[in-house]
């Protein structure tokens, strides 16, 4: 499913997996239009569509938000959603023992 919902469960957009570049973008559309709307509903990131696609160490990672990670090994971090590190890096900061 590319579905991506709210906490409240209302479907706002989509992401199909390929490209960080692209959740980025969707998710700056979706809290434009919710915060438009008056909306209270929020994103939640550990709920973003294609989390099989996360590392298997990333999996639980708390040390920041992490909403996704692309077929080239790039993720989406920051709780603004608005920064790309390559999953390398993310790792390589999970393994500080961070979460």
């Amino acid at each position: 499913m590319d579905e991506i919902k709210t906490k409240n469960g209302k479907v706002v957009g989509s992401w199909d997996g390929k490209s960080v570049t692209e959740l980025m973008s969707e998710i700056k559309r979706i809290k434009t239009t919710l915060a438009n709307e008056g909306s209270t509903d929020t994103l939640v990131s550990k709920e973003m569509p294609h989390r099989e696609q996360l590392h298997e160490d990333l999996k639980d990672f708390r040390a920041y938000h992490l909403w996704g990670c692309d077929l080239s090994g790039q993720c989406l971090v920051g709780t603004g959603a608005n920064r790309i590190e390559s999953v390398d890096k993310v790792l390589s900061f999970s393994l500080i023992d961070h979460h």
